[in-house]
C-alpha cells in the first residue's frame, strides 16, 4: 500500500478488517498535490525499498517485521473501540 503519512494508520486499520494486518505500507509526507515531477520522483525513490520488500519478502518475515507496528496502529494503547484484533 502506498499512502501519505496522514493515511497510514487508517490504511492499516482497513487492511486488518480484510484479514491483512501485516500489509506493507510505504508512506511519504503529506501533502503531495503541489509537488513537481522531480520532487515526486525523490519521494518515490525513497519508498521503493519498502515497496520491493512488500512484494518479495515471505509473509512470515513481513509479519515478524510489522507485528509491533500493526498492533500499535490497529489498537493504540489507551484507546477503547471496536477493532479487529491482531
Amino acid at each position: 500500500m502506498i499512502v501519505t503519512d496522514t493515511f497510514s494508520r487508517f490504511g492499516r486499520r482497513m487492511s486488518s478488517t480484510q484479514g491483512c494486518p501485516y500489509v506493507t505500507i510505504a508512506e511519504t509526507p503529506n501533502p503531495i498535490r503541489q509537488l513537481d515531477e522531480a520532487a515526486l520522483r525523490v519521494r518515490a525513490e525513497a519508498m521503493i525499498g519498502t515497496v520491493i520488500d512488500g512484494l518479495t519478502l515471505p509473509p512470515g518475515e513481513l509479519e515478524r517485521r510489522l507485528r509491533g507496528v500493526a498492533e500499535e496502529q490497529i489498537r493504540p494503547a489507551g484507546v477503547v473501540r471496536a477493532a479487529t484484533p491482531v
